[in-house]
């Protein structure tokens, strides 16, 4: 008898024995599967083994190692190809390879406005809005001698900043199986991830917003070349560059020698006194030399503490404008005298089941507002001819 025949008689007599077992196999199956029933996989993905499974695979081994064997030596023997598991594609094996997720949910790093800590910051105990009453001008005082009649004087002008916190908020939602079984903290990360985006808003705010129900930006304020003296109480100051959208090409640091002289000494001195400008901007300004061949940039040693131009610090806030034609792209003040931040202190979150049924709705919201308050304390440089 040759090998291959060999071969098929051994097979036909294995296969005549499992068929004649497999009643019994089966009988042991059903009656193991009334015990367990509920469970759901026979093979769990960690190698965990379902008991039913494990029985048959005990029954079975038996019944089909000689068909098995017999299978193998038939392959051998007439070539047939054998296929294998892998854990580089999926359908092959690599749905049941665990992979490990990193425990730490790292976020993208965001540019944050550095307004309040330049600002005053307020914050509001009582009411719905802060009120702040300014001079704009003061008494009047003449000189009289020993017996020269007193003639009355004149009162102090007065002004009314009325500013009122506008709200932020942000409804973001998640699924309760979510928040069950997420190997992450996301009530954490989520008011982490508010927080940093309220941040954002209002520092867009602080710069550029229009005072409806939120902080009104010092840019929207309006602007003229008038002095101190002569200017509208709420008008702010501003010196063009004498080109549209650029630096003077000859000597153009003399334009910021121009803005801090501009603002008066007794706003120059104390805390809150620093430039603000993009990092695009301050990239240009750094490269400015004096007559000698120094810059006038300085760059900080102290780890925290900002680089200074001028003698003064600077701020670097990415929502102020690049430099284009008619951009304000660099202020210079007094910011804890000219812009005022206020708060309703607290960031208030209600967590919200009912709504939508399965979900969790988390409600984020804070009161904000903002706007100049002494308009003699902020300089503009408008990048303009006039």
């Amino acid at each position: 008898m040759s090998p291959v025949a060999l071969v098929e008689q051994i097979h036909a007599n294995l296969t005549d024995f499992r068929t004649r077992n497999e009643s019994r196999i089966d009988a042991l199956e059903q009656a193991v599967n009334g015990m367990i029933e509920g469970n759901a996989a026979a093979v769990a993905v960690g190698g965990a083994i379902h008991p039913a499974a494990g029985i048959r695979a005990a029954g079975q081994r038996f019944a089909t190692i000689g068909g098995n064997v017999a299978e193998s030596f038939r392959a051998q023997l007439l070539g047939a190809p054998n296929a294998g598991m892998r854990t580089g594609s999926d359908p092959d094996g690599g749905f049941t390879v665990d992979r490990q997720v990193d425990n730490v949910l790292d976020t993208v790093l965001r540019d944050l406005s550095p307004m309040r800590s330049l600002a005053r910051v307020v914050a509001l105990t009582s009411g719905n809005s802060w009120e702040k009453i300014l001079g704009k001008s003061g008494a009047q005082s003449y000189w009289a001698g020993e017996e020269e009649t007193r003639a009355e004087t004149g009162s102090p002008t007065l002004g009314k900043i009325d500013i009122a916190p506008g709200e932020v908020y942000a409804i973001p939602s998640l699924t309760n199986h979510v928040l069950e079984d997420s190997m992450f903290d996301l009530n954490a990360f989520l008011a982490e991830d508010v927080a940093g985006e309220f941040a954002l808003a209002e520092g867009a705010a602080f710069i550029s917003g229009n005072g409806i129900n939120k902080p009104r930006g010092f840019l929207t304020y309006s602007a003229v070349t008038t002095a101190d003296a002569g200017r509208d109480f709420g008008k702010l100051q501003y010196l063009p560059t004498g080109i549209s959208g650029a630096f003077p090409a000859s000597n153009p640091a003399d334009i910021l020698c121009d803005l801090v002289t501009s603002l008066r000494a007794s706003y120059r001195a104390g805390d809150g006194v620093a430039w603000l400008m993009n990092s695009t901007t301050a990239n240009v300004v750094r490269k400015f030399k004096d007559g000698q061949g120094n810059y006038l940039w300085t760059p900080s040693i102290i780890a925290g503490q900002p680089d200074r131009l001028l003698g003064y610090p600077v701020a670097i806030d990415e929502g102020m404008p690049d430099i284009a034609a008619g951009s304000v792209s660099i202020v210079f003040g007094n910011w804890r005298r000219g812009y005022a931040i206020v708060d309703k202190p607290g960031l208030r979150l209600i967590v919200d089941k009912v709504t939508r049924k399965g979900w969790t709705l988390l409600y984020f919201s804070r009161r904000v507002g903002g706007g100049v308050v002494d308009s003699n304390a902020l300089k503009l440089l408008k990048f303009s001819a006039s």
